[in-house]
C-alpha cells in the first residue's frame, strides 16, 4: 500500500505544475497600446492585469537603462500568475526578465521598486546564474532519466513522473550565493540607471 500511495502523490503534485499558466505579453509591444489602461486578458476574457500604460512606459525604460548599465540584452515579459513573482529564463531560445501580475498588482506604480525586481533578474543574467543553471539541469536530467531506468525496473510505478519532478525542482532554483550575488549587483545596476536603491527593502 504504501508504495502506491507514493507515486499517486507524486503524481498530484505533477499536475499541479503542469497547470502553470504560459500566457505572456512583451512590454515592449505593450507601450504601443493606444489607450491609457491596458487590460491583459486571459483566453474568454479573463481579466489578468489592468494597468496604467505611463507605469508601462517607465517600466519598460527602466528596464532599457538597467539591462544596458547591465550589458545585458533581455527581453521583458508581463506573464500570468497568482504568487508574487519575477524570474530571468530562456522562453524559446530567447532571454527574458518576467514579472508575473501578481507581482505587478504587488508594486503598483512604484517605479523604483519595478527597477529593484529588474535589477536583480538582470544580474542573474549577467553573472551567469542562468547558463549555469542550465548546464547543471542537463547533468540532472540525465541523471533522472537513469534513475527513472532503474525505479522503472524495479517495478515502481511512475518512475519517470518521480525523477522527473525531483530533477524539475532542482531546476527552477538558483543557489543562496546566486540569489545573493544578484542582490548586491542587482542594486549596482539600478542605482548607475538612477533609481533609489532603497526600493529594495
Amino acid at each position: 500500500m504504501k508504495q502506491i500511495r507514493l507515486p499517486v502523490l507524486l503524481l498530484f503534485l505533477l499536475a499541479g505544475c503542469a497547470t502553470r499558466s504560459h500566457l505572456y505579453w512583451n512590454v515592449r509591444e505593450l507601450v504601443l497600446v493606444p489607450e491609457p489602461t491596458i487590460a491583459l486578458t486571459a483566453p474568454g476574457e479573463r481579466l489578468i492585469l489592468s494597468v496604467n500604460k505611463q507605469t508601462i512606459q517607465k517600466v519598460f525604460l527602466s528596464h532599457l537603462r538597467i539591462t544596458r548599465a547591465a550589458k545585458v540584452q533581455a527581453d521583458l515579459l508581463l506573464v500570468d500568475g497568482e504568487d508574487p513573482n519575477a524570474f530571468a529564463a530562456l522562453v524559446n531560445g530567447r532571454r527574458v526578465i518576467a514579472i508575473n501580475a501578481a507581482m505587478a498588482r504587488l508594486v503598483g506604480d512604484d517605479v523604483d521598486e519595478f527597477a529593484a525586481l529588474l535589477g536583480h533578474e538582470t544580474a542573474h543574467w549577467a553573472k551567469g546564474h542562468v547558463d549555469a543553471r542550465k548546464t547543471r539541469a542537463n547533468g540532472i536530467q540525465a541523471a533522472g532519466t537513469l534513475v527513472g531506468v532503474g525505479l522503472g525496473m524495479a517495478g515502481v510505478p511512475g518512475a519517470g513522473y518521480i525523477s522527473g519532478f525531483g530533477a524539475d525542482l532542482i531546476e527552477a532554483s538558483y543557489s543562496r550565493d546566486d540569489e545573493r550575488e544578484a542582490d548586491a549587483f542587482g542594486v549596482e545596476y539600478m542605482t548607475a540607471a538612477g533609481f533609489d536603491a532603497g526600493a529594495t527593502v
